[in-house]
């Protein structure tokens, strides 16, 4: 329990004796989602504190308009969307199923306030990964634009991902990828076969599938 806990970033700095006065005075919740369940979904209201503790989750995502998708897969430890407890929509954003058996632990939104802020080391650790991810996504923003195709393929991707480890499996039909990249259907052809050749994605009907975006962003800067 005590390892388990001090894994996760949010709990780092914290002894044992301080995760022990707040296991005696917050409910934790622990629980055990199939393969194949909903951890939870899109539009759910985000009233709880929700980690992964152990196992392997599918993070789907729908753009607005419902042309095309994204789905991640991501490893335990995660803290499911925390940034969305917070502010005009306290809904989450996307769905979130076991890939496989997962352990959870869930901490009611109330006890956030009233029990964990009082420990300094939390309260920073917490503020630090949500402002991490806003001045991340702030950055972005203005970071460089490639010119070449491959290079604005791999960041329209790499844009609407959670993280860049694990396979990423993009569902869009190439037309509609050409239009949201102002480019030809042909030229959009061209780049991802180029990229497949090369080794970086792969290609299914109507999906996108990068094994390490990591890796592709990394080669493509270059």
């Amino acid at each position: 329990m005590y390892e388990n806990l001090l894994r996760l970033p949010y709990f780092q700095g914290m002894s044992k004796d301080d995760i022990t006065a707040i296991l005696d005075k917050v409910t934790f919740e622990f629980s055990s989602c199939p393969s194949g369940k909903e951890i939870c979904c899109t539009g759910d209201i985000c009233n709880r504190f929700i980690i992964v503790m152990q196992g392997e989750v599918l993070s789907c995502a729908t753009a607005p308009d419902g042309t095309y998708s994204l789905t991640e897969e991501i490893n335990a430890p995660l803290a499911i969307e925390p940034y969305s407890m917070f502010g005009k929509e306290t809904t989450f954003k996307r769905n979130y199923i076991a890939k496989e058996e997962c352990s959870i632990l869930s901490i009611d939104k109330q006890y956030l306030f009233s029990e964990l802020t009082k420990y300094q080391i939390f309260t920073i650790n917490f503020l630090n990964l949500i402002s991490y991810r806003a001045q991340a996504q702030n950055n972005a923003v203005w970071q460089y634009t490639p010119t070449s195709i491959k290079g604005r393929i791999a960041k329209f991707i790499g844009m609407r991902c959670n993280t860049l480890d694990g396979t990423k499996r993009m569902q869009i039909k190439m037309e509609r990828l050409a239009t949201l990249l102002c480019e030809t259907r042909l030229n959009v052809s061209k780049a991802l076969n180029e990229l497949k050749n090369e080794g970086y994605i792969e290609l299914q009907r109507k999906e996108i599938i990068v094994p390490s975006l990591k890796r592709l962003i990394k080669e493509i800067e270059d």
